[in-house]
């Protein structure tokens, strides 16, 4: 079996692999060119050593200050975690063999959650905020935790403050108390799954 990673074939593979949304929203040159900007993340990224898996935030956001609009648009969150995950099974279909399965147990980790969150969230929530906000405050908290040294050291009102201000350069206006309800959410999720795997 061929092991050697061509990005063409790769994008092929990963447009296949996503969601019919994303399909639509971006074409196959339009990942390969996404997949540039990923693999450029990779070679410039300077993350934290503490930090575990991808940083999606990081990335999104070097893909998002980098991308050439007139090419293709913006991309989410989510979305990058849609093509992280696609190009491991483009990887994993040629026999490259993964170097550490963290990032993409994380990436399947965080939409798991969110997907999980979202649906035990009230209506008047879901109401002013779609998954993909979601994917975006439980990103930032990720991203605030795995930054804090000392999980002992985690202050929630910071931790709120912290997402509320990435969120609005994210372009989601979220109040403190919005937060707190997903982050319970994510609480009870999180517990639910933990009996249930008992």
């Amino acid at each position: 079996m061929e092991n050697n990673y061509n990005e063409t074939d790769a994008a092929l593979f990963i447009h296949r692999h996503i969601s019919a949304q994303m399909q639509q929203k971006y074409t196959i040159e339009q990942i390969e060119y996404l997949l540039d900007l990923v693999y450029e993340y990779y070679e410039t990224a300077n993350d934290d050593e503490n930090s575990i898996g991808v940083n999606i935030m990081k990335m999104a956001s070097h893909i998002n200050q980098n991308i050439d609009t007139a090419v293709c648009s913006p991309i989410k969150y989510k979305e990058v975690i849609m093509i992280l995950d696609a190009d491991n099974a483009y990887m994993d279909s040629i026999g490259i063999p993964e170097e550490d399965n963290a990032d993409d147990d994380d990436n399947m980790h965080i939409e798991e959650v969110s997907n999980g969150v979202y649906s035990l969230l009230p209506q008047n929530i879901k109401s002013r905020y779609d998954i993909d906000d979601i994917v975006t405050v439980l990103c930032i908290e990720y991203s605030y935790i795995v930054n804090t040294l000392d999980i002992e050291d985690i202050n929630e009102d910071e931790m709120c403050e912290y997402i509320q201000q990435n969120a609005a350069d994210s372009g989601i206006e979220i109040s403190t108390g919005d937060i707190q309800d997903i982050l319970n959410a994510e609480v009870s999720f999180l517990y639910d799954d933990m009996d249930n795997n008992c």
